[in-house]
């Protein structure tokens, strides 16, 4: 049964924070899990089960050597490392050279032909040849693609779509908080833009991925991010630091995409530290005939990502050999043991 996901052979590649949540979940839908690749020398060598922080062994032993545990076969390699492609080719190319299917949380690989288009490229010769598939999936997949696109579904005609969601800088660890330079001074920041650029994050993605399922076509697409900074200081968990009033608590991010078709997309994504009593929201308005709403006010976006991703693993392994973006994926559905 391809809707099964009770027996699939999973390896574990990642055993961060996300890791430790898909680590949980696989085991509870039983899940074979036969290998979990990490580098941290604090998890190496100990027990996934102890890691994950499940409160039992499972017997398998958190390895830093790739090459050795993809070589013992399995279905699929959930990897959860980073979230640009650029940084992700040769773990996702090691996966595949196995023969190891990967689905994945890295972000650009949910539509990555016009910001990557060379690892892209060559992700999906290697998947082919090997006869396997490469995909990514997430909250996004759930909240921002396919809800959107059903919603849609109701509509005639179709001016302009503007979705909107907030995540909190604290549910993804250090990395993501640096990156976002959560800390630094707003005029810092600027000048960083201002000379290095801003890499588009999951907005452009989602939203191209949003146009290509509608069977639309891009005409233009724009991006911007702005600082956002607190009056009152506000205590970042990720970097274990209170950050001074004025300072860095997370970025506006926003993607405008014009069709040749007409229909307008804008989507933008609001991550910052949350204060006490803070929660996960997704916002989306459709203008034109009718005029609808969708909205979620506790999307809890760090669980749904693992939750999501689990769910798509026997999709994954029933799709077409090759990297398959989220437009091309089947609706998601819930997957029972």
């Amino acid at each position: 049964m391809s809707g099964v996901l009770s027996g699939k052979r999973v390896i574990v590649y990642g055993v961060g924070a996300m890791g430790a949540i898909i680590t949980r979940l696989l085991f509870e839908k039983g899940v074979e899990i036969v290998g979990s690749i990490g580098r941290s020398p604090t998890k190496v060598g100990r027990d996934l089960g102890d890691v994950a922080g499940l409160g039992k062994t499972l017997g398998v032993e958190v390895e830093n050597d790739p090459d050795r545990v993809l070589s013992r076969g399995a279905d699929v390699a959930v990897v959860c490392v980073s979230s640009y492609l650029d940084a992700m080719h040769d773990h996702f190319a090691r996966c595949l050279k196995h023969g190891v299917n990967v689905v994945t949380i890295e972000e650009e690989t949910v539509f990555p032909w016009t910001t990557a288009p060379e690892h892209a490229r060559s992700l999906d010769a290697l998947a082919k040849e090997n006869g396997v598939t490469l995909a990514a999936s997430g909250a996004q997949d759930v909240f921002w693609l396919n809800l959107v696109t059903t919603l849609l579904g109701a509509s005639h005609r179709v001016d302009k779509v503007v979705g909107h969601c907030t995540w909190n800088v604290d549910d993804y660890g250090p990395e993501v908080a640096n990156h976002l330079h959560i800390g630094h001074a707003k005029d810092e920041f600027d000048r960083f833009v201002a000379t290095s650029g801003w890499p588009e994050f999951v907005a452009r993605q989602t939203l191209e991925a949003l146009v290509s399922r509608l069977d639309l076509s891009v005409k233009s697409i724009s991006s911007d991010v702005t600082p956002i900074a607190r009056s009152e200081a506000i205590y970042c968990g990720s970097l274990g630091v209170e950050i001074p009033p004025g300072s860095m608590t997370g970025t506006v991010d926003r993607t405008v995409v014009t069709t040749r078709e007409g229909p307008q997309f804008e989507f933008t994504m609001e991550g910052r530290v949350y204060r006490d009593g803070e929660t996960d929201s997704n916002h989306w308005q459709v203008f034109g005939e009718p005029n609808l709403q969708l909205s979620n006010s506790e999307a809890s976006y760090r669980f749904t990502t693992c939750s999501t991703l689990v769910n798509r693993i026997p999709d994954v392994i029933g799709a077409a050999p090759g990297l398959c973006s989220l437009d091309k994926m089947c609706t998601p559905s819930y997957k029972h043991r």
